[in-house]
């Protein structure tokens, strides 16, 4: 059996504004496309179609933020797939209409009264996509739906919306958490393979700094525990808008591998195919979306998207104050308030950082004992490269799993660890700033899974 992931769409209907300032400013605050969405899930949708895939599991954020007008125009997209290719689909938060961001552009203004879809609306609306070809489905108290589908004779997959707890993360309640178990014990019952499909993420990925807190089920540890102790081994998910592949044991030795799929219209694009072996294992790739019309023209879409993603990297050395500080990182699913406990320290930083070069960075680094491992004849190899392009390629090693990665005796990775240990040397208890130093290792060399492909 073949099967296809995509995470992410965040389809932004043209309908609601694609030119003026009060767009230009909604843009400058996403990580991901707005107008261009459209063109790049079509582009995307084509070379599904063109595949050998049997079956497309969409992992939820179809619509920029829950607008009526979005949700029917991908719907429209969906059932063109759809004949093709089964289709089934789950939803997240931003498919829930509410944040004042999902408001119409019209030149410097923004209405916040525009038209949405709630949970309830969203079972039915979707309903033909995963919920009609169900063996088994549990209602959520949000009006969510999660459902067993078996496109296989001996395959299932269960495919999970979260509810809302009290603290507003993402989680189950009691009720569904034993549905859920109770799927995993009929799949193993009736001998097929089990894969879960969720938003949120299971676990965290590249670094609990990055991609813990409310980017993860609450009480994570707790859930993965009890579905790996069950027998469910692979779980793929989306929302942090990373490719990555990680794995979770819980203390009884078993094991759960969580395929975290990047967003399909943010840099890479990424497409992840999957093969269904005969032991029960999977093997994936992953492919992206190649190209896109863009204005009337075919454009590179890795090429665009990575100027996109970059460019927002680069509005963060821009910040003057703590409150755009903390609204850029919590666009980058980081906690902004928690590192905005810093501002008075980040924004010297900051403003060094936007105009340095690697080589005066090397000679202010050694002044203070922090380049330790880094010759000069290192820094010079990159002596006229601004730091923040290291931060920004950095990001994209991120959000596409290294599909570069560095090798660990090479410059680069040298010059990178050097400076991503130096808040940890100067808070030297901070347990979050030695994290640093790991999420930089694991962005530059994609951790111990190849995230682009493997055999899990």
């Amino acid at each position: 059996m073949k099967l296809t992931f995509i995470a992410d769409m965040h389809y932004y209907s043209k309908t609601l504004g694609t030119s003026g300032k009060a767009y230009e400013l909604k843009c400058e605050k996403e990580r991901q496309c707005l107008a261009e969405t459209g063109d790049i899930i079509d582009s995307a949708f084509r070379q599904i179609s063109e595949s050998d895939t049997q079956a497309v599991f969409i992992i939820g954020d179809l619509t920029h933020c829950g607008e009526t007008a979005s949700h029917f125009e991908i719907r429209e997209k969906l059932y063109e797939l759809n004949k093709t290719k089964q289709v089934y689909v789950i939803t997240g938060a931003y498919d829930r209409c509410g944040d004042k961001n999902s408001g119409k552009s019209d030149a410097d203004s923004v209405y916040d009264n525009t038209d949405g879809m709630n949970s309830r609306d969203l079972s039915e609306f979707y309903y033909d996509f995963g919920p009609k070809q169900a063996i088994d489905r549990f209602i959520t108290e949000t009006g969510t739906i999660c459902y067993t589908v078996q496109p296989g004779e001996n395959l299932r997959v269960l495919c999970l919306n979260h509810d809302k707890n009290e603290n507003r993360w993402a989680d189950y309640a009691p009720d569904c958490r034993k549905w859920i178990e109770k799927q995993i014990k009929l799949a193993k019952q009736d001998g097929c393979l089990l894969i879960g499909m969720q938003h949120c993420l299971l676990i965290p990925h590249v670094s609990p700094l990055i991609t813990g807190g409310s980017v993860c089920t609450e009480n994570w540890e707790t859930a993965a525990s009890r579905f790996a102790d069950l027998g469910l081994k692979y779980m793929f998910a989306g929302h942090s808008h990373i490719q990555a592949t990680d794995t979770f044991t819980s203390k009884n030795g078993n094991t759960i591998t969580e395929v975290n799929v990047g967003s399909l219209c943010s840099y890479p694009a990424p497409i992840v195919h999957v093969a269904v072996n005969e032991d029960n294992t999977l093997a994936y790739n992953v492919d992206h979306v190649k190209t896109f019309i863009h204005n009337g023209k075919e454009t590179d879409a890795l090429s665009f998207l990575a100027e996109y993603a970059a460019a927002f990297v680069h509005r963060i050395f821009e910040c003057r104050t703590a409150a755009a500080f903390e609204e850029r990182l919590s666009a980058l699913q980081l906690d902004g308030r928690k590192f905005g406990k810093y501002w008075n320290i980040i924004r010297p930083v900051l403003q060094k950082l936007d105009h340095m070069k690697t080589y005066e960075a090397y000679k202010f680094l050694k002044v203070f004992g922090f380049a330790k491992g880094v010759s000069k004849e290192d820094a010079k190899e990159f002596s006229d490269k601004p730091l923040k392009e290291f931060v920004s390629e950095i990001w994209l090693s991120v959000l596409d799993g290294a599909m570069f990665p560095k090798d660990k005796n090479s410059t680069y990775y040298r010059l990178v660890m050097s400076v991503a240990a130096v808040p940890s040397k100067v808070f030297k208890n901070s347990k979050n700033m030695k994290k640093i130093t790991e999420a930089a290792d694991y962005a530059l060399t994609g951790g111990e899974i190849n995230n682009q492909h493997a055999v899990i």
